[in-house]
């Protein structure tokens, strides 16, 4: 069970969950490479336009500006990589943020199982902060780089074991937040290298110096700020991420996403980069502030971030084969998403050879390098004209929104998941159901649920209820289990096969909102199915089978949850005013398994559960239309501005309704089981 409390833990936490969890996997069965593979072009790959509304590809170099700097990192690739391959069937497509980004096409029919890039990792200039770290000479303290010593002994500090770390995702979050803080200095490095240029005298350079000159390209093609060549390109838009959370206005964050777990997600990621950014703010100052303004050094970093959340990958192929850390490989973050059908995937290759010096360099403690390829290869048969699409693994909408500033519609099916309290906000221990509509109630009896001293104790305690009633389960019914395994697990994501809770946020409860008018916390248990859209014609299960098992397997913490609220009624009762007794794990996780007779704790689960649906649908349906009236009452003068709010509303709308879906399909469900 998580339970996200601390906006700093989550956020590092929340960035190192699958941002990309394809990236590990291994060289096996991949179709053998051309054999003109390491043969490149004889020219420079042509740009493309590609319109949106009949996927046809149209040459337009001059129209896609040659110089953009992502046909310059593409180009260089092509000219400058020996070792590496980029089928010339393939090509770039250029396009504004707004329209979809940069993205790959197919320039000619691509048959399956065809090759079309394979990049050796040494070679094509990946961003990398183990090996930037490293210094085996020493370099960073000869310098007196302020920056680079405060990242790396950031890093050392995270390499080593923590006998407080909590989990092993918060490591490696960090680990990223690293990675973030170098880009952010390469960034700014290169901004002062370009505008007054330093020796080239490589034995005279500081090792950020000669590093921003080796990745320029790289870097460039990125949306980072500051931009040392913004006047060239002043008539595209290369504004970072205008969708990207880190970028909101903090009432579009509070109006906009109101009620939705993407709020949450998106106040615990500007907080824990402002934390990030106060611990950062004296060395970066030091180091750059005599040539550049705070403002650039400030977008420097915040555009460093969103460029490592929506852009990295776990380095599985650098140094550690555990995958520890992250890193950014140029032109294969150029493939955009697909969670339904992908057209391309991706595989890390090793040779065995390079594989014996991965292990070697591991257990050594010795520099690391960066060793074989990452493959690109195509599933199926691409039509001339269509772009690629890759999966970038699956996350709930809210996930997806908050790394990468987007919300994938859904074409034929695909899982999504929503957040049900488990307790209501405010539990009136005098009612025979937590949520009661009665408003002849004594404000002794309410207890408010939405204090972390009161839902703390017994989320813990439904935590270890459901543990418990799972071990029960398997062990008394095994074979029920695996004959429901077909729907529950087959290709369930992971996140929806265990027990999962998130705390959302949402307004203070009324009785106390005078006294205490700040906005709570309410933990919610995250409960996913799948969904269909509305000419899908898919029968391979229907979508009302997938709504079933979720119930069911949400009822278990629901059982858990209404027998602690039980609980309370009792202990109340029985302590005649006095201090009442904490619940009892055990007897709730009698109640989660279904093992108690005393009491149908599956009907008060299915109260409990239909209560917390009913209030999140309340709660998002008041807050879409706020949504709509803030829009309609606070117009935005200034032609850009205007189009990123309206973006960042239609993405706020779009996680309310992915959230919305679900509940809906969910209230049938539970509705019927009551009635049953």
């Amino acid at each position: 069970m998580k339970l996200f409390e601390s906006g700093v833990v989550l956020f590092f936490m929340f960035c190192a969950v699958n941002v990309c969890d394809a990236f590990h996997a291994r060289f096996d069965s991949l179709p053998k490479i051309p054999p003109k593979a390491r043969q490149r072009s004889s020219s420079p790959l042509s740009l493309s336009t590609t319109s949106t509304n009949e996927n046809k590809t149209v040459s337009s170099e001059e129209d896609c500006a040659p110089n953009h700097p992502h046909s310059k990192i593409w180009n260089d690739a092509v000219r400058n990589s020996p070792e590496s391959f980029i089928s010339p069937s393939i090509q770039l497509s250029i396009r504004d943020p707004s329209d979809g980004g940069t993205g790959i096409v197919a320039a000619e029919d691509i048959p399956a199982d065809t090759v079309l890039m394979s990049l050796n990792l040494q070679e094509v200039g990946v961003i990398d902060a183990s090996l930037l770290l490293c210094d085996p000479d020493g370099r960073i303290d000869k310098e007196n780089d302020t920056v680079m010593k405060m990242l790396r002994e950031m890093w050392k500090k995270e390499l080593s074991p923590s006998p407080n770390s909590t989990t092993e995702n918060t490591q490696e979050g960090k680990r990223l937040a690293v990675l973030a803080g170098l880009i952010a200095h390469l960034q700014l490095t290169r901004y002062k290298d370009m505008m007054n240029p330093s020796s080239d005298d490589s034995e005279s350079v500081s090792l950020a110096v000669e590093q921003s000159r080796r990745l320029g390209s790289f870097l460039d093609a990125m949306p980072l700020l500051p931009q040392h060549e913004a006047a060239k390109f002043a008539h595209q838009s290369r504004h970072p991420f205008p969708t990207h959370f880190l970028y909101w206005t903090d009432d579009e964050v509070q109006v906009l996403l109101e009620g939705t777990v993407a709020q949450t997600k998106a106040r615990e990621i500007r907080a824990g980069t402002g934390l990030v950014l106060r611990g950062w703010s004296e060395s970066f100052l030091k180091e750059h502030s005599a040539a550049v303004t705070q403002t650039k050094i400030l977008n420097a970093i915040f555009s460093a971030f969103t460029s490592v959340l929506s852009r990295s990958f776990g380095d599985a192929a650098g140094r550690d084969l555990d995958g520890n850390g992250r890193m950014l490989v140029p032109l294969v973050d150029m493939l955009n998403h697909d969670g339904e059908d992908p057209n391309v995937s991706w595989k890390w290759h090793v040779t065995e050879e390079e594989e014996m010096e991965l292990r070697k360099s591991n257990d050594d403690g010795k520099n690391w390098e960066t060793k074989g390829d990452i493959v690109v290869t195509s599933i199926d048969e691409i039509k001339k004209g269509d772009e690629l699409f890759k999966c970038y693994g699956w996350r709930p909408a809210w996930d997806i929104a908050s790394s990468y500033g987007f919300v994938p519609r859904i074409k034929k099916e695909q899982w999504e998941c929503a957040a049900i309290p488990l307790f209501p906000a405010v539990f009136d221990i005098g009612s025979s159901t937590g949520y009661s509509t009665s408003n002849d109630r004594n404000d002794d009896s309410l207890l408010d649920l939405l204090l972390e001293t009161n839902y703390g104790p017994l989320v813990k305690a439904v935590d270890a209820a459901v543990e418990a009633a799972n071990e029960i389960k398997a062990r008394q019914n095994k074979s029920d289990n695996e004959q429901n395994i077909s729907i529950s697990k087959s290709d369930r994501p992971d996140i929806l096969c265990r027990f999962e809770i998130v705390s959302v946020f949402r307004p203070p409860p009324a009785h106390t909102a005078s006294d205490f008018p700040f906005t709570r916390r309410q933990p919610c248990l995250i409960v996913g199915t799948k969904l269909q859209s509305d000419d899908s014609t898919t029968t391979a299960c229907g979508s009302n089978d997938y709504h079933k098992a979720a119930v069911d397997n949400a009822l278990p913490a629901f059982r858990a949850a209404a027998s602690a609220l039980q609980q309370l009624r009792d202990n109340r009762s029985q302590s005649g005013g006095n201090t009442p007794s904490p619940v009892q794990a055990s007897k709730m996780a009698i109640a989660a398994a279904s093992l108690d007779s005393t009491k149908d704790w599956e009907q008060s689960a299915l109260e409990l559960m239909a209560g917390g649906v009913r209030d999140r649908i309340q709660t998002l349906l008041g807050a879409s239309n706020e949504a709509n009236a803030w829009l309609s009452a606070n117009p935005v003068e200034d032609t850009k501005d205007n189009l990123h709010r309206q973006l960042r509303a239609g993405m706020a709308s779009d996680v309310r309704s992915s959230e919305l879906n679900v509940l809906l399909s969910l209230q049938e469900i539970v509705s019927v089981k009551r009635s049953n």
